[in-house]
């Protein structure tokens, strides 16, 4: 198309006032500016990530030399890294394992229903407290009381007391050892000037018997001299004084 001979500039063409029109509406020039915001925002991004690519190199060369470093310091003080990524990995392996899993999924289950059982053993406290309150028994004074007993048995008196006791427990088994010997030794030497323990028991046993069965009788009734002599008639009573008679006799030999 032409005018005049001559060809139309793009803004004559009906296409070129469209888009002239287009352009000079309020909406396109908002769009437009919201457009050149953008294009300055994406420029300095460029920007940015040039100046950090140019830095890359050195950057990563500096994170080498801090890894380097931290491995040093731990070999020099005997840490090994790669036993102890060999671990954290085994670990691993471990924590994924389908035996592992099933476990966790147990764990995290009881998690769920720590708070329902923290709520029965509440209500079961609060029974308890019920029926000891019912049968006259205070709670608290029975917890007072108990950390009464705690303060004193953890007082600095008692602490030392209890570790006399708990030296002297410890020696315990040496003293009744000793005790043992002295014993031994004293009996030994009792047999050795003819002192037989078992007669001695023996003796004893019968004189206890004697005595208790003598206190469970009347008293014997002896007016005189000759109702004495008639009561040595008795067998049981001879030979008690038999056995008197030759007491006395060694007895007095061993004054």
């Amino acid at each position: 198309m032409s005018n005049n001979g001559s060809p139309l500039s793009w803004a004559e063409t009906e296409a070129g006032q469209r888009l002239q029109a287009h352009l000079s509406e309020e909406r396109t020039l908002a769009a437009i500016d919201r457009l050149l915001d953008r294009l300055d925002t994406v420029e300095q991004a460029v920007e940015r990530l040039s100046t950090m690519m140019q830095q890359g190199p050195g950057m990563t060369a500096m994170f080498a030399d801090m890894a380097d470093e931290a491995y040093r310091k731990a070999d020099a003080n005997r840490i090994s890294i790669d036993q102890r990524l060999k671990n954290a990995l085994a670990i691993a392996e471990k924590l994924t394992s389908p035996e592992m899993t099933q476990k966790l999924d147990h764990l995290i289950t009881f998690t769920n229903q720590v708070p329902g059982l923290m709520a029965m053993t509440a209500d079961m406290a609060d029974e308890a407290y019920r029926k000891a309150d019912a049968r006259g028994i205070s709670i608290d004074q029975r917890i007072k009381l108990a950390w009464e007993a705690a303060e004193k048995l953890t007082a600095p008196e008692m602490i030392a007391k209890l570790e006399q006791l708990l030296a002297m427990g410890h020696q315990m088994p040496g003293l009744v050892a000793m005790t043992a010997d002295i014993a031994d030794e004293t009996m030994r030497n009792a047999i050795a000037k003819g002192v037989d323990p078992q007669t001695i028991a023996q003796v004893a046993g019968s004189a206890g018997q004697a005595l208790s069965q003598a206190r469970q009788e009347a008293p014997a009734k002896v007016g005189g001299i000759f109702s004495l002599l008639g009561a040595l008639k008795d067998s049981d009573r001879q030979r008690g004084l038999g056995f008197l008679m030759n007491f006395l006799k060694h007895f007095g030999k061993n004054l």
